[in-house]
Parts: C-alpha cells; structure tokens; sequence
C-alpha cells in the first residue's frame, strides 16, 4: 500500500457520519485493554452504553458542557455539528451561540487502561466561559452490564490537588479504581453533584468514608484571549489494579495527550498497512475491506489470565466465543494477523475442558471439548457442538497460512483431544453428529436460539472437514494412527451428507435430521456450508446456489437466513429469516469456488453497501425485508458491531475474488483474483504466505492483462494469473520478455482463468504479460 495520503485518506480511512438521524447512532472506540461505547454525537444515553475494562464497567458517562453565563449549561451532544469517526479516533465539532466552535479528538491507547480527550476552543476572542465536565463513574461487575433496578451509593472518591483529578473507588473493593482529570486546575469540584442541580458555587469533596453514587461536575474557568485558539485535555483510567499502576498509567498519559494521540494514531495505521490491503476498483467494496480490518482491531482484546483473543460483538458479547473466534481467524490469517491467530488458538487451549465434569448449572462437559463462551469474569460455558471441530479447522488454517510448524507441534496435544471428543459425537450410532438443547441453549448449533435437532446439516459439514483437517495435521506430526481415522471418519460423513440430506426434488439439503429419523424441509442457509469446504460434487452445488441467489433468499443486503417461502419464516427475527453478514460471506464464498464469479461479486457487493447502514461497522444481523434504516431504529437486532461478520468479509474476498490458497511450508501459492467487467486495475499488497510478503497489481488493458509483482522475506512459487468473465482458447504469457508456460480453462458456465507459473526471488520484482488469443 502506497499510504493514506497516496490513496486518499478520507475516502478510504474516514466515516463522516450522517447529521440526519441526530448522530445518533452507536459508535465504539477500543483499546487492547479498555472500550468506550457511545452516541456517535458524543452522549451516553442507553443502557449498554459507557466505558469498560473487562470484567468491570468504569464509567457510565463522561459528558461535556458550556456555561455562556455562569448558569445555564449548554451539553456539547446536543450542538454536535459533524462527527468523523477515524481507523484511530473520533473527531467532533461542536457551534454554540456567540460564534463558539469546540473541536474534539477521542481515542483509546492500545496498551493504556485509558480514554483521552483533546479540546480545541476557537471563536471570539476575550470571551469568557466555563467548561463543564460531568464524569459519572460506575465501577459494577460486567455481568450487570444490562443495567441496573436501582442504584447504589458504593463509590468513594479523593481529589488528588497535585494531579487535578479525583480518585474513585470502589467500596468494597479497593482493587476497582477509576482516576479521571484534565490538564487545568478546576475552578470547583463537586463530587456527588446531582443532574438538573446547577453549578456549584463551591467545592464539595467527601469524607474518606462517605458513600456516594459516582458523579461529580468538575468546573473550568476558561478565557479566549488574544490567541487563535485554546486546548484543553482530559484522561479517564481505570479497572481492576492496583492504586500504584493505575496512578502510574494516568500520569504516563496525561504529562502528553497529544503525544499518545500521534503515537496510537500511528500504531493503528501501521496495522492497516502492514496487513493485507486490497483494492478492487469499487469504492464500496475497498472501504469496506479496510473498515473491517478496523472492526476486528477494535474488537481484539487482551485480558490478563486469559490471553489475546476477539470479543464476539458489542455491546452484547464482549466475550471470547470459540465457534465466533475460528470463524472471524479466517479473516485473520488472510490478512496476515498471525500473531493474533496464535493467541487466540493458544486462548482455547488454554480453556478446553481438561477432564469430564460439570459446570455451574450442573451441565455436563467432556475431555477435549472446546468451550462455546468463556467470560472475563471467570465462567466457562461449554455448550456448543461446533466449536470443538472448528478449532481443529483453525488450526489447520493457521498452518497453511503461516506455515508454522513449531505452534503446530506446540498445540497438537489439543487438537488430538479435540478429534478424540469429535469421535464421539455420534450417540446413537447412526454415523451423524447428534445434538440438542444444553443449558439455557434451545440447541447448540450457531442458531442457538431455536432446536434443529437431532443432527444440523452445517454441523455435518464442519465435522466432516474437521476430520479432513485432524489428518493433514496428524500426517505432519507422524501420528499415523490419527491420520487414518480421521481421514476415514471425513469420508463416511461426506458420502453420508448425500445420501441422508440431499433433496432430489427440490435441489436442494435437508436442514437437519430429526430425532425421529426423518428429514427437516426447513429452508435455510445452512445447506451452503458443504459447499464451503468443497463437499459437493459441481451440478448440485449449482442448484443449491442458485436457489439462494432467488429472491427467496437474496435481498439488495444480503442473504436471509431463512427462505421467505417458509412456513417459520420471520424478517424481524434473530435467527429464522434476518440477514446475516456472516452467512451472506458464506454464500459469497461459495460461489466462487463453484465458478459463479459474477454472482459472488454481486453478494460482495451487498456485504459492502450493507455496512452504509450503520457506518463503519458490519452488523451480527439486519432485518429481512422492509426498509431497513427504520427497521434498524425501531427493532435494533443483535450486535451493531460483530467480529465473524468483519472476518468472513476478509476471507470471502482474499481467498474468494482473488482466489488465494496458501502452501506456506512449500512456499507455494496460487493468485487467480477475478477481474470484474467494472475493474480495470486491482492490487492485492502485503500478503503474508509464511515468511514471503507479495504485493501485487493488475492491469488490464483490452485483452491484454499486465501483473507487476514483488517478494519480500523469502522465494515464493506462485500459479499465478487472472479469472475474468468470456472465452479464451489460448494465451500468450511472458515473464519480463521471455515466454511462460501457461494453461487456460472454463470457470463455470460463463468465464475462464489462465494461470502461469512463476518463482519469485526474495527482493525481486517481475512483470508478466497476458495476451488473451
């Protein structure tokens, strides 16, 4: 990538979101270690809203306000004139009477337990005014973070002078801190102060044993004076430390705001650049590929005793889910992330049941099994049929990518438990992975919220690949006998996916087999995922596809997860006819490797427009028909930000459009990306196969296509050429003037693709030519 000033750095790293719905969308702001969740205007209204250092919330609001006249306050979300929300940071712009323009930058240090603040005062000059700040802490248990019946006096709280900031802890646990300030000595500091009181006249600071709820005005006395402008800046830390490492942290931070703004900025943007950049030529599709790189960085956290992993979504699973976890890995490995891929796994590990028991409810778990949930408050919740297998396919995925055979020595002891747990999944001996309600669960599939008992088509499909995987990785460790059963158990699954799901008659799988032996007619998306891991012959992966590209299924957003036609279905529902991004990824991956090019640019193209729906963030889910935006605002569905929606955007468009399949511990990989009739030009820079970095560019001119190429790290063998839509019988392709043995084939009904093949010395670059006959 050639820069953010190079590419056009609004355009590609920049929301500017929408003044007609009132900024009052969800925004979030992340650290490695803390989150903000708020109103895109700045406020705090809602109940999920606040700030939050896993397993604590620290704050349930920092507001901001104006007293032109020493009485009334005039609160900066209300007079919020434009919000911009960057890769790093949120930048605000307030207009108040008497020509006062505020201008705001918010952001989260990665490594910090802190929220900044930076104010710029510009306007009229000798105006005198005061500035208002209203901290409301709240340091609670996360598992309450729906929100409370009543509220409690349980915080002290301690001005520290020399700082400018007031201290807050909690009552009963010294251990949970929050230290709030800003960079001027306050006029007057209220603690406790009440909302709709007014300004205080005076300082009210409590007794060291007082208990109070939390809030407190803080009062600045400000001048515009004879300069161009006035700054003013403000940190907020806190969570589950030690007095010590908390002061510690704040005096770090605030000696230099804007210091620690320049650096996470620049932390934020190396990240996007040394990661996997893709441009296809359609502004939508690019963005989109960016802003989910920085979904998946917003949700990446670190908990200490846990490790690196991804929350689910926010705001309601701030939690490490290991079905979510492998699917958003996808994406990870694709963009080259592997060291956030090996701790996530290593997270896992770290939690797969060691032994036979029962968790807290008195549900059973068993040896090997990978956990569905596990908390930072310190629960562990098992129930899920699916992600013990999908560890074993992350795994597998990670190792193609990376080709890091030490970690996959390092963890094959749990992915042998894992395959050992998969074996016996079977309970009543019918050769299918059998499963039903456990816990608080209606069932155990990735639609948890209604029973598809007794053995769920997708379930099928990922233990059969699981098992396919367990061999890979056992035959490069040695361990023979595990390569044969897990390889024969992959085929009797796979032949038995045809025999017990497949509908002649309709074109179409099974949804699942009931507990009565007979077949579910329901009509849903799951009967893409064989196809997914390339389990079905072509012509009825066709029939399947086509049927989920009917209006049955396809909306201008997505795909829903049930056929309109359906008797269950609902377009409101969570799980019975939403649209999904995560399974619209599936469906756009599925028709890419089945030769259906235009139609998976098409559902790409959907993924990418359905992110203007709530700018900057992929959706866990949106309604099935209607109008959305009202949808949206009136009957809100699940997370406004998901990490396995931002993944399989990732993944469908590395390894489907581009089609990249990585052999990193050969040094291998074929490149065929899928030249669009709108694309003139793609690049595909910083791909990580191994330890080879390729950057690459496409141009097409007429029927000549030109590919410049570059390695850096190590030689790379690359297939590597170009699908577009049309014929060709023939191809004359030359590497830097000399000619290269190419080939030629249909893709589908409709296009075709020319691969060549070439190696790639470490440092150099080359140019080929293809000349379509």
């Amino acid at each position: 990538m050639e820069g953010p000033e190079a590419s056009g750095y609004h355009d590609r790293f920049v929301w500017i979101l929408d003044r007609l719905r009132g900024f009052r969308g969800p925004f979030v702001l992340a650290g490695l270690r803390m989150y903000l969740m708020g109103l895109e205007n700045g406020g705090f209204e809602g109940r999920w809203n606040g700030v939050w250092n896993l397993p604590i919330k620290v704050a349930d609001s920092i507001d901001f306000g104006v007293s032109l006249n020493g009485e009334r306050i005039l609160w900066l979300k209300d007079h919020c004139v434009r919000c911009e929300a960057h890769v790093s940071h949120a930048e605000r712009v307030y207009v108040l009477p008497n020509g006062l323009t505020i201008r705001e930058k918010v952001f989260i240090p990665d490594v910090y337990r802190a929220v900044c603040w930076l104010f710029r005062f510009e306007g009229v000059r000798n105006l005198g005014l005061k500035f208002i700040v209203r901290p409301v802490i709240n340091l609670m248990w996360e598992v309450r973070q729906a929100g409370e019946p009543w509220r409690e006096k349980r915080m002290l709280a301690v001005y520290d002078r020399a700082r400018r900031a007031l201290i807050f802890r909690h009552h009963m646990r010294p251990e949970w801190l929050a230290i709030f300030g800003g960079s001027l000595e306050p006029s007057v500091v209220s603690v406790g102060h009440q909302e709709g009181v007014g300004l205080p006249r005076e300082n009210r600071i409590p007794g060291p044993r007082e208990h109070i709820y939390g809030e407190a005005l803080m009062v600045y006395d400000l001048r515009l004076g004879d300069e161009d402008s006035l700054e003013l800046s403000f940190v907020l830390v806190g969570g589950v430390a030690s007095l010590i490492f908390l002061l510690r942290e704040y005096d770090e931070a605030a000696r230099g705001v804007q210091e620690l703004f320049e650096r996470s900025r620049k932390s934020v943007m190396d990240y996007l650049l040394n990661t996997v950049d893709l441009s296809v030529g359609h502004a939508a599709i690019d963005k989109a590929f960016t802003w989910s790189k920085v979904n998946l960085h917003l949700l990446k956290h670190y908990q200490r005793g846990y490790g690196l992993g991804f929350m689910a979504g926010l705001p309601h699973f701030p939690i490490y889910f290991g079905r979510d976890t492998v699917w958003t890995l996808f994406g990870i490995n694709a963009i080259g992330d592997f060291e956030a891929s090996k701790g996530s796994l290593s997270l896992l590990a770290r939690f797969q049941a060691k032994e036979d028991g029962e968790d807290q409810l008195m549900v059973p778990y068993y040896k090997g099994e990978v956990p569905h949930e596990v908390r930072t408050d310190g629960t562990v919740i098992y129930y899920s049929i699916d992600s013990t297998p999908l560890f074993v396919v992350g795994v597998y995925d990670y190792y193609l990518w990376s080709g890091d055979e030490v970690f996959l020595r390092y963890i094959y002891d749990n992915v042998h438990k894992a395959l050992a747990w998969c074996f016996e999944s079977d309970r009543d001996g019918d050769g299918l992975v059998d499963h039903g309600p456990e816990g608080f669960l209606p069932d155990v599939t990735w639609m948890d919220s209604t029973f598809r008992g007794k053995s769920a088509i997708d379930v099928q499909a990922i233990f059969a690949y699981a098992f396919k995987c367990g061999a890979e990785i056992a035959k490069v460790v040695g361990d023979v006998d595990m390569e044969k059963a897990a390889h024969r158990k992959y085929e009797e699954l796979k032949d038995l996916l045809i025999k017990r799901y497949w509908d002649e008659e309709r074109g179409f799988f099974y949804d699942a087999i009931k507990p009565d032996g007979e077949p579910s007619a329901d009509m849903t998306v799951n009967a893409v995922v064989p196809l997914l891991f390339n389990l079905v012959e072509e012509e009825k992966a066709d029939k399947v596809l086509c049927k989920l590209e009917s209006p049955d299924f396809m909306t201008d957003w997505g795909v829903r997860t049930r056929a309109k036609s359906d008797p269950e279905y609902d377009g409101r529902s969570y799980q019975k006819g939403g649209v999904w991004p995560f399974t619209t990824g599936w469906v756009a991956l599925a028709q890419f490797r089945y030769g259906r090019l235009s139609e998976g640019y098409d559902t790409i193209l959907r993924m990418a427009e359905a992110q203007h729906f709530i700018p900057a963030y992929f959706r866990e889910v949106l309604p099935g028909d209607g109008s959305i935006k009202e949808a949206l605002s009136q009957h809100p569905l699940g997370c406004f930000i998901q990490a396995w929606s931002a993944g399989i955007y990732l993944y469908s468009l590395i390894t489907g459009l581009m089609e990249v399949e990585p052999r990193a511990r050969l040094a291998e990989a074929t490149v065929c990306p899928y030249m669009h009739s709108s694309s003139i030009q793609l690049y595909l820079d910083k791909l990580r196969v191994g330890s080879s970095m390729l950057d690459l560019k496409l141009k097409r001119n007429g029927r000549m296509v030109e590919a410049k190429l570059h390695v850096e790290g190590r030689d790379l063998d690359l297939n590597l050429g170009f699908r577009s839509k049309g014929s060709s019988m023939d191809c004359d392709v030359k590497l830097d003037g000399s000619d290269v043995e190419s080939y030629i084939q249909p893709v589908g009904k409709e296009c075709f693709k020319v691969l060549a093949r070439v190696k790639v010395k470490e440092g150099q670059t080359v140019k080929l030519t293809y000349r379509l006959k």
